[in-house]
């Protein structure tokens, strides 16, 4: 062992769809590395904020915005002010504590940590949780000494020959979760962290044509928002005699895979990653306006193979809603093909891949791999991936 600690830095932020992958690798990193000392580089206005402190983690926020979907004048002051504050901020912070390898996970803060360990000649490895990467990934890839790739298909999108399919990890009480029906089947609902307008608006009322119908069915819906949001979907199932059970936010999503025979949601990596990993049969209907319309290729990498089916927002209402979960939720064959398919598609050793892949730079700067523990892909047969 080497008297220097190797310490890993992770980049990047914004939503829970880059948040929540890179803490998974962090805690995969420490398990397989108890002396490994984690890092974060975030933005003060991203989701980072608020959850990587509350866990305790060592985190530098940076005064950042994003230049997508912005004005010229607001895209020169990130460009040309922010983005070089931030790089010399990050090239101080690195004066105390140099890190061994950087992972740049996505988002505008991702940028600034990738560009100042170039800066500093720190080896960059990036990851791209979706089957389209996003513009940083785009942009710096080739920059980069190897990316991982949550989808595979994603490689078709970049001109970087260095990257590998790793597959996003997916927490192991999910992946221990195996699909299965139930009588009465129930259906899920999940708009992400955030919920999803277009869902809390059609769902209840495509359900309450099913059950005028005669359907015999439950629902568990996660409709994001706060109480008043809540109250309003669960009264729309009450008032129609409908057994369902609404909350704002699921804390216990092991739970609520293992309940549901079919789910309606939006298509984030990670989402996708874990209901593929379930083996949990789906409805994606996509963000219309995700960038790059990367939530579409993410369902698609599921229902082109016939594990999922995909129903763009655009093209569907309450009513043609009813008719396509009424052919599938009570279609105990076809749920089943679903399955199957599903399952054939899981990367079960996700986690594996992605330290595998650190592991090059780590070990090699003198960090043992820790066997006391083994390994938790090791141990376990699992899951997909949230918003």
């Amino acid at each position: 062992m080497s008297n220097t600690v190797p310490r890993l830095c992770i980049a990047g932020g914004g939503t829970g769809g880059h948040v929540m992958p890179a803490l998974a690798l962090a805690d995969a990193a420490r398990e397989r590395w108890s002396e490994l000392q984690v890092s974060f580089i975030g933005a003060e206005r991203g989701l980072e904020a608020r959850l990587l402190p509350e866990r305790g983690e060592n985190i530098l926020l940076l005064k950042m915005h994003a230049v997508q979907g912005v004005g010229p004048v607001h895209k020169l002051r990130v460009l040309l002010w922010e983005m070089p504050l931030a790089v010399y901020n990050i090239c101080q912070h690195w004066k105390k504590q140099r890190p061994t390898l950087l992972v740049g996970v996505g988002g505008y803060a991702s940028a600034t940590g990738v560009i100042a360990a170039l800066i500093s000649r720190i080896p960059v490895v990036l990851y791209e949780q979706n089957a389209v990467p996003g513009l940083v990934n785009r942009t710096l890839a080739r920059f980069s000494k190897r990316m991982m790739l949550g989808f595979s298909g994603a490689q078709a999108h970049l001109k970087s020959k260095e990257t590998i399919h790793t597959g996003n990890i997916v927490r192991t009480d999910i992946s221990n979760i195996q699909w299965q029906q139930h009588m009465p089947p129930c259906l899920l609902v999940l708009g992400g962290s955030q919920g999803a307008r277009f869902l809390n608006q059609n769902i209840p009322q495509a359900c309450i044509t099913l059950h005028k119908q005669g359907k015999n069915f439950t629902v568990l819906h996660v409709c994001g928002g706060n109480e008043k949001q809540r109250s309003k979907v669960e009264s729309s199932y009450q008032q129609a005699g409908i057994s369902a059970e609404v909350m704002t936010f699921c804390s216990d999503m092991p739970d609520f895979y293992a309940r549901g025979d079919l789910m309606i949601a939006r298509s984030g990596a990670m989402t996708v990653a874990e209901a593929s990993m379930v083996g949990l049969p789906c409805i994606f209907i996509p963000l219309p306006h995700a960038a790059d319309q990367h939530q579409t290729f993410n369902a698609r990498s599921l229902s082109d193979q016939g594990a999922a089916l995909l129903a763009e927002q655009g093209e569907y209402n309450a009513n043609t809603l009813a008719q396509l979960i009424g052919q599938t939720l009570f279609d105990s064959k076809q749920l089943q093909m679903m399955h199957k398919a599903s399952c054939l598609l899981r990367v079960k050793d996700a986690k594996q891949r992605q330290l595998d892949v650190l592991a090059v730079w780590l070990e090699k700067s003198g960090l043992e791999k820790d066997t006391s523990k083994k390994d938790e892909s090791e141990k376990t047969v699992r899951e997909e991936d949230l918003i």
